[in-house]
């Protein structure tokens, strides 16, 4: 099964994003840009599915809302059938950070999207998930001493199937001023509870000049439903702030 995975402004960035699959309530700031360039794959028994590049572009509208577009080139190789390439999902978003860390002691956003499929040619080479998904998560961002932590949860709606669960916790530590390092544990689930993901990923980002960042992350399923199989996932990427 295809899928996507699918900080100018230092005050209220976390330690989600790029290159971890979850989000944080960071924003750029207002009239910049932070957009991620990226190669990604995913390897399941049988298939390896990789997206380059994978495209992430980010406008900060005011310093507390963020514009997001996502897609990606997908190409998918399965064990009894040679490579098929295409067009993955698509997704629109739009990030409101109403509460700051530095007033409230956390920061908190809300980050609605909706993930839809431009061509249906890709969803019937597998290169795309069917049906058009709209996700309603928050997230939560605070430092903890040392730490940066973050915790995103909220619904995932799917005309094509049953709706989901997500629920993503991040931890954060600068090993040094321009590197850090984070790890992630991810999970989906039905709302009934049946057909749980559960991931651990863990990530590097490295400051290059003052407007490129070095972000790079490698993961694996710990649970997954059992016609699925476990994924072993990666992430390459730049972060260009503008």
């Amino acid at each position: 099964m295809a899928g996507s995975w699918l900080w100018f402004a230092p005050p209220a960035h976390g330690q989600g994003g790029p290159p971890m699959i979850t989000d944080d309530p960071g924003t750029p700031g207002n009239g910049h840009w932070e957009n991620n360039l990226a190669i990604t794959f995913a390897h399941r028994p049988n298939e390896w599915l990789l997206e380059s590049p994978a495209l992430d572009l980010n406008y900060g509208l005011g310093d507390h809302i963020q514009l997001t577009l996502q897609t990606a080139a997908v190409i998918l190789k399965r064990s009894d059938h040679g490579p098929v390439a295409g067009l993955g999902s698509t997704e629109a978003a739009v990030k409101w950070r109403f509460l700051d860390e530095e007033t409230s002691g956390f920061a908190v956003s809300t980050f609605p999207r909706i993930i839809f499929n431009p061509l249906q040619s890709s969803v019937r080479r597998g290169l795309a998930d069917d049906g058009t998904r709209v996700q309603t998560p928050v997230q939560i961002a605070r430092k903890v001493g040392p730490f940066a932590l973050d915790g995103e949860f909220g619904p995932l709606f799917n005309s094509a199937g049953r709706s989901e669960w997500l629920y993503r916790i991040v931890a954060g530590f600068d090993l040094a001023k321009n590197t850090s390092v984070m790890a992630k544990l991810q999970g989906t689930s039905r709302t009934n509870s049946s057909r749980d993901v559960l991931t651990v990923n863990f990530g590097l980002r490295q400051k290059l000049n003052d407007s490129a960042i070095l972000i790079t992350s490698l993961g694996h399923d710990l649970r997954a439903p059992r016609d699925q199989g476990l994924a072993f996932i990666g992430y390459f990427g730049v972060q260009l702030l503008y």
